[in-house]
């Protein structure tokens, strides 16, 4: 008898305990990101082993250009976005932003050519693509370029491509002689036989790329929020890391990639990671430096403090300690 009652007592706990899973609501969040790449991979493991879903949320990404994303954010109408050193350019022209987070901190990008372009005195006159406006893959591109030994302003035309997407489309259709692109797509393009001209990742300085930027009124109002949304990207970069075949596997099915070309993006992608989360002050100021430059501002009393805040992070590295 007493079993009996134990088991319907046991039963009673685990209605009750599936009644409040399927009535529990969960919390609407929208991210802006500017292009599905390899780099997102944490985002794709927690949305699809519903790592957001366990901290109370409804996750849509929404991929948009970034000027509008960076306009969608400021307005409301996203809750978050990636693009750190977009955020950081609009933060410094007055938009009220914060990055609460740097998840990459190395550059993965390469300069990819058309097969008759094999050098830098083919390439000079050509039409160089790049993603994004004037981001970090403007600025890696210019980088790249004069590695070569050209002016990116004289010996060749640099022209936004909005996305590592449309930037190898470009290129198989002729319409640049070089892109920038990043893992998988430049394996792609090898693999029919374009050229990597410049390996970035050889020759790039750091620099922090993507992260997550929010508005302050977020961040100041609705930190617990703030807090559960980080801990699901930091559990999804945790999944990507220790669970390196299921990894392998997703980027394999969602670019239709044989395995071997789906295991060397994940094998070049996972040390770029920021397993820290936060930033030094002296990368931040880098990144401040080259978003005054670009919007030709010589004097500003602009400091790291201005838009990056890394308590909530620093915090749950430690409660997330590996």
């Amino acid at each position: 008898a007493a079993m009996a009652i134990l088991i319907f007592a046991l039963h009673l706990l685990w209605c009750s305990q599936a009644r409040s899973q399927t009535t529990r609501k969960l919390e609407s969040i929208t991210l802006g990101l500017s292009a599905r790449h390899v780099l997102n991979l944490p985002i794709y493991m927690a949305q699809r082993h519903g790592i957001f879903d366990s901290e109370g949320f409804d996750y849509k990404p929404i991929t948009t250009k970034t000027n509008t994303a960076i306009a969608a954010l400021v307005s409301g109408d996203l809750d978050y976005i990636t693009a750190f050193n977009s955020g950081l350019g609009a933060a410094i022209g007055g938009a009220p932003l914060v990055a609460a987070y740097v998840s990459t901190d190395r550059p993965l990008l390469y300069l990819i050519s058309r097969p008759n372009i094999k050098d830098a005195k083919s390439l000079r006159g050509g039409v160089i693509g790049h993603g994004g406006t004037r981001g970090s893959h403007y600025h890696a591109t210019v980088t790249m370029v004069k590695h070569l030994g050209l002016d990116a302003e004289k010996d060749v035309q640099l022209i936004s491509t909005i996305d590592v997407t449309q930037g190898m489309t470009a290129l198989f259709s002729g319409n640049v002689a070089a892109t920038t692109l990043s893992p998988p797509y430049d394996s792609m393009a090898v693999r029919k036989g374009y050229n990597r001209l410049v390996m970035g990742p050889e020759i790039l300085p750091r620099y922090l790329e993507n992260g997550l930027v929010l508005r302050r009124a977020k961040l100041r109002d609705n930190p617990d929020q703030v807090r559960r949304f980080l801990r699901a990207l930091i559990r999804g970069l945790h999944y990507a890391l220790d669970h390196p075949n299921e990894a392998v596997a997703l980027i394999q099915k969602d670019w239709n990639l044989d395995r071997e070309t789906a295991q060397n993006a994940y094998d070049v992608a996972m040390p770029t990671y920021n397993l820290r989360g936060d930033a030094s002050d002296e990368l931040v100021a880098a990144s401040i430096k080259r978003a005054l430059l670009d919007a030709k501002i010589s004097q500003l009393n602009f400091a790291p403090k201005d838009f990056v805040d890394w308590n909530i992070v620093r915090g749950l590295q430690r409660e997330l300690k590996r």
